[in-house]
């Protein structure tokens, strides 16, 4: 049995006896399963796989320390381990954040929360941090440059095409825009709509309805998008996935979608996506995927869009995250000493 499940062998499980109402001791069988979904899944994943990290660690010393309950400067000890080996702060907050989480599940006391732990990690993360290089914005005029150069009947181009203006418009993570399906789209005369099923920020897997407008320019990501279908030449409703892999038949001269039902690999979409920016001129080492969304963001708040809708747009929780985004330009950075009075 995996350390993860262990938990609920310990703290608060392992002093409860059996409940002799049958109806209730069902209920209280399901609370682990309950507590698990508190997180995404993604979260839980990586929580899983950073807590039995922890738990190996602790294993590999004579006599093996315990890692349910873990004594504070254990937890520091592991912090600074992390910290040697892979030179990491997103490593050590991992880490921190799955212990922690561990002992809330089991009812334990967090160690953690220690002044211990916290000026450790601290430290650690003083030591490990690196410059943080983000990734330039794309901007309404390299898309511009991208419609010029592959707009056309090109299957392969059109796909290329649309993943930017639709990234662009939507504020999508590449996760969100490779698991579209058809059948997530629908047109009317004002814009589309895309049903974003999963979500990064979705936890209770409510879903998103992202509206895009028509915006009758060359850059129009909903007439863009329906004649990229058209392309296609699937059903429009089914639950193929949007963008997908491509072959091209020689005989034919042409590029068709291939049968297999499977959404682009992030690697193979930043790859197609950083071709197409080098092609407009861009310097592909200050590009990525991220710029899509970003790009988006930044052009949304260089118009003043209202700050609830600039976040229910793009799926974000927090202000900063949200913030993190968003690249001011030299006018928005100067606003700030122009209006001192000085």
């Amino acid at each position: 049995m995996s350390p993860i499940m262990d938990i609920f062998k310990t703290g608060r499980w392992s002093d409860s006896a059996r409940i002799e109402d049958q109806r209730l001791q069902r209920l209280r069988d399901m609370l682990p399963t309950f507590c698990l979904k508190s997180r995404a899944e993604n979260t839980l994943t990586q929580y899983r796989y950073a807590f039995n990290a922890f738990c190996r660690w602790c294993g590999a010393f004579i006599p093996s320390i315990s890692a349910l309950p873990a004594a504070d400067e254990q937890v520091a000890l592991y912090i600074i381990s992390i910290a040697k080996d892979y030179k990491s702060s997103s490593k050590i907050q991992l880490a921190i954040h799955s212990i922690s989480w561990a002992h809330q599940l089991a009812g334990l006391k967090d160690p953690c929360e220690s002044a211990l732990v916290k000026l450790t990690k601290e430290g650690a993360i003083g030591e490990t941090s690196k410059p943080v290089v983000k990734k330039e914005p794309i901007t309404p005029d390299h898309l511009k440059l991208l419609v010029q150069r592959y707009k056309s009947n090109n299957l392969y181009n059109m796909r290329t095409l649309c993943m930017c203006l639709l990234g662009f418009a939507g504020f999508l993570r590449f996760s969100e825009l490779a698991n579209i399906r058809l059948m997530d789209v629908s047109f009317n005369d004002v814009c589309m709509k895309i049903n974003i099923v999963k979500s990064k920020t979705d936890v209770f897997k409510e879903g998103h309805e992202l509206c895009i407008a028509r915006t009758h320019g060359d850059t129009c990501p909903v007439h863009t998008l329906e004649e990229y279908i058209l392309l296609l030449g699937v059903e429009v409703n089914s639950s193929d996935y949007l963008f997908r892999s491509l072959t091209f038949c020689k005989n034919a001269n042409v590029y068709k979608v291939r049968r297999d039902n499977r959404p682009l690999s992030y690697t193979r979409a930043r790859k197609i996506v950083l071709h197409a920016f080098g092609e407009i001129g861009l310097d592909k080492s200050k590009f990525g995927l991220h710029s899509l969304r970003s790009g988006g963001a930044t052009a949304a708040a260089a118009v003043g869009i209202n700050d609830r809708l600039f976040k229910k747009h793009g799926r974000w929780r927090s202000e900063k995250a949200k913030d993190g985004y968003v690249r001011e330009s030299i006018q928005d950075k100067l606003f700030v000493t122009q209006n001192l009075g000085i």
